[in-house]
């Protein structure tokens, strides 16, 4: 019991300067975040169910009301691409490529034509 009770003192030392201003990142500091709506250009209506990739790797479906988000996305430049969407033709996305920091949130909105 006396060894418990002299460990504890130093484990909290250690725990307390593992907070310090030297500690690694936090996970969402070491990412970035892109997210944004997937809409028809005419109505302003979401488009659900289309598939946003970053980079090829992380993907996500929009909402029913056209929502997208896509976390975790490495620090550095990125490329988004939209579909393809049955019955609309992408045109050209804003800010589609760049490059994100660490804990950043990039909003892209996506707008469709009906073809």
């Amino acid at each position: 019991m006396t060894r418990v009770r002299a460990l504890v003192p130093v484990l909290l030392l250690a725990a307390l300067t593992a907070c310090g201003p030297d500690a690694p990142l936090s996970p969402t500091q070491n990412y970035g975040t892109i997210q944004g709506r997937v809409y028809d250009a005419t109505s302003n209506a979401g488009v659900a169910g289309v598939v946003v990739t970053v980079d090829t790797l992380d993907t996500a479906t929009t909402d029913a009301q056209g929502h997208y988000q896509i976390p975790n996305i490495p620090l550095g430049e990125y490329d988004l691409v939209v579909g393809p969407v049955t019955g609309y033709t992408v045109g050209a996305i804003p800010d589609a490529n760049g490059s994100i920091v660490a804990g950043q949130t990039i909003e892209i909105d996506v707008p469709l034509t009906k073809q």
